[in-house]
């Protein structure tokens, strides 16, 4: 039986965590946005599920150990007749390293300048390598390195290749790699920074060729040595005359007569034109953040090993350049080099998806201005959430709970154990962007999904939530507003839904004054079509309110509301606000005294959590048919509206529509606030000391 507010009620008892694990939670969700525990970060292959793609993680806490993870791939029972020793703090001289190890038929290991890591000690041991090569000088590898490794190696020939500066380095590693006569390409890449040289590296390693670096205006003269040692019969210059300049490839015209070059507008581009243009018919693919060097550089020996291009990706976003590579090779194996921080699991996924075909390229449609890139429009916001899927399969499902006036459909995601199953166990719901201006509720839903499918691996407390809840997450309730806001320059600053009005031109009715409680009732809406809180001409008129309605009313099983707590997003103002807002009066005849301290205790205790003003609804204004009072009034579900953002008035709307800048630590300072209404679903009545008198 569905419960009306101001009556008593008794609630199923389920467990919540502890003070001391919802502590621990709290202190872990501030680290999922930037990086995993180092301790907790997995070392292993992480494989994302899919009928035709094999998936790899080959990663570690740092640099150095990802590079031993690529090395225990490359040579699983050890005996590597030759390891490459570059710097894993700067990447100049170990531009040319990757490509003559893998030439050389060895492994690129990573050290630090001052000491040996104790992980890549331990791999060179293991090893057992014949040759080890040294490069750079002492500014960038000391000789306390070189003395470690002969200390562990006695037995080792150790070899040191430096030269005067980057590029009399790199000319160096070449010479003593490549012997003259016999390179069909040689690579030539700029010296000043390093996707290029490390996308070209993969090319290079598959085909036995050299990478050289170069000033991007200027010809060093130690490069052209090596360029007429070599006699190449072509050169591939990478990258455009930004990087390598015309001039640059004159002077190397007339050294090696047949030159070209393999170019895209940016790094990511870049990498994907080499591989069409030396790797096309390659059916793996390596993946490695653009956005840092080690990781890739390690990889350069595998990638040559396997015949697979290296394509880079953002840690949480997959250019729409490298999707389209993806998409179009349809590749059948897929190696991440990195942990997580370098690239998130639900980047692998949504690879993966691009891959084996899930994904499908969103239809074209209003999305952010450059500067705002961050933000997730409509199509991004349903790829990402489809790639959570993918890479999580056992505690993610994607769903659309209906379809907007417009007809775009309402996504929304389930996290729980089972996830495919409909437990009994308490239920949360989470909803962004009632109003189409607030987009960074989309962006705290995304972060929402993030936290716990990612913390689900690594975090115990986060499992057992996970594990003891089912979490609903609606992501856009107001695609179609949302849509029309992006279309202006460069945003309308439009609030209310797109459904046309009768006997007006005025479009649209405010969401969160079209609820079917109190709707219309205290001077907390307008009648006018045309304000921006019109109610419309009738509660539950606005489609998307609708489908919110029927999803919340279809969770009612056996009588039984299962949504217990309720936290729908909003900008802005940082405040976390409880019912009701129809009135001022603190506990009107719908809500119990219980209930009203229960509201107070847990607002206030997640205000504590992430440093918001929590109070009653109508502290800030009254309004009327809003989404928080019918929840709580007719559902009895504990709902709040949490006000994301300060409030700076900047401008008109400016407040609603902050820079791109904040989303990550606007949504990571929600997180354990956020997390704490999940575990208070157990029992919200734990929050007054009541568990054993209602649950």
């Amino acid at each position: 039986m569905t419960t009306v507010a101001g009556e008593a009620r008794v609630m199923p008892r389920y467990p919540r965590l502890r003070s001391h694990q919802l502590l621990r939670l709290v202190l872990a969700i501030g680290l999922v946005a930037a990086t995993l525990p180092a301790a907790s970060r997995p070392a292993a292959a992480i494989v994302v599920p899919s009928a035709s793609v094999t998936s790899e993680r080959l990663g570690g806490p740092d640099r150095y150990a990802t590079a031993v993870a690529i090395s225990r791939r490359l040579f699983p029972d050890g005996g590597a007749p030759v390891v490459y020793v570059a710097s894993g703090e700067t990447f100049a001289d170990a531009l040319s390293a990757g490509p003559a190890a893998a030439r050389a038929g060895g492994a690129v290991l990573l050290t630090a300048r001052l000491s040996l890591p104790a992980v890549a000690e331990a791999e060179l041991i293991r090893l057992a390598p014949d040759r080890v090569v040294v490069v750079g000088g002492a500014s960038v590898v000391t000789n306390t390195v070189v003395q470690r490794i002969r200390a562990v190696l006695p037995s080792t020939s150790i070899e040191h290749i430096a030269g005067t500066d980057r590029y009399a380095t790199s000319a160096r590693l070449s010479a003593a790699t490549f012997p003259a006569g016999e390179t069909e390409i040689a690579f030539v890449a700029t010296g000043t920074n390093f996707p290029d040289a490390i996308a070209a590296g993969s090319a290079a390693a598959s085909l036995g060729s050299p990478v050289l670096i170069t000033r991007p205006d200027t010809l060093p003269a130690s490069i052209a040595t090596e360029l007429s040692r070599l006699a190449p019969e072509r050169v591939v210059i990478v990258g455009s005359t930004a990087a390598v300049s015309s001039a640059v490839g004159s002077a190397i015209q007339a050294i090696v007569p047949d030159v070209g070059r393999s170019a895209g507008q940016d790094r990511f581009a870049t990498a994907v034109q080499i591989a069409a243009d030396h790797l096309p018919d390659a059916t793996s693919i390596v993946i490695a953040t653009g956005l840092a060097f080690p990781d890739a550089l390690a990889a350069v020996p595998l990638a040559g090993a396997i015949g697979a291009p290296i394509l880079l990706v953002e840690p949480e976003n997959v250019p729409v350049v490298t999707r389209d590579a993806v998409r179009a090779r349809a590749p059948s194996g897929i190696t991440v080099v990195g942990g997580p921080p370098a690239v998130e699991r639900i980047t692998l996924g949504e690879l993966v998806g691009w891959a084996d075909g899930r994904l499908a390229v969103p239809s074209a449609g209003p999305t952010y201005p450059g500067y705002d890139a961050r933000y997730h429009d409509y199509g991004e916001m349903l790829t990402y959430i489809r790639a959570a899927e993918i890479a999580y399969p056992d505690i993610v499902q994607v769903l659309s709970i209906g379809k907007s006036h417009g007809g775009r459909d309402i996504w929304a995601a389930k996290i729980s154990d089972n996830v495919a199953v409909d437990e009994d166990e308490p239920e949360v719901l989470f909803d962004a962007l009632h109003h189409a201006r607030e987009h960074l509720t989309v962006e705290q839903a995304l972060y929402l999904l993030k936290a716990l499918s990612t913390g689900y691996a690594w975090s115990p407390t986060i499992r057992q939530l996970v594990d003891e809840r089912e979490v609903w997450i609606v992501f856009a309730l107001n695609p179609d507003g949302w849509a029309y806001d992006l279309s202006g320059s460069p945003y309308v600053g439009w609030r209310k839904n797109r459904q046309p009005n009768a006997g007006t031109s005025a479009v649209g009715t405010d969401p969160n004054r079209n609820y079917g409680y109190r709707w219309g009732c205290c001077n907390g809406s307008s009648g006018n079509p045309s304000a921006w809180n019109y109610r419309g001409p009738a509660a539950w008129s606005a489609t998307e309110t609708r489908v919110l309605r029927d999803f919340v009313l279809g969770r009612v099983i056996d009588g039984e509301q299962q949504i217990r707590t309720h936290v729908t997003l909003h900008t802005n103002g940082e405040l976390i606000l409880w019912p009701f807002g129809y009135t001022r009066t603190d506990i009107p005849a719908d809500m119990t005294l219980d209930d009203h301290a229960v509201f107070v205790a847990m607002g206030r205790a997640m205000a504590a959590r992430n440093g918001y003003t929590a109070q009653q609804s109508s502290d800030l204004y009254v309004t009327d048919g809003d989404q928080i009072d019918w929840m709580y009034a007719t559902q009895g579900i504990f709902s709040f509206t949490f006000e994301l953002y300060p409030t700076e008035q900047v401008s008109s709307h400016a407040d609603h529509e902050p820079p791109d800048e904040v989303i990550a630590a606007q949504t990571a300072r929600n997180g354990s606030a956020l997390l704490y209404l999940i575990d208070m679903a157990a029992c919200p009545y734990a929050a007054i000391g009541k568990s054993a008198t209602y649950c």
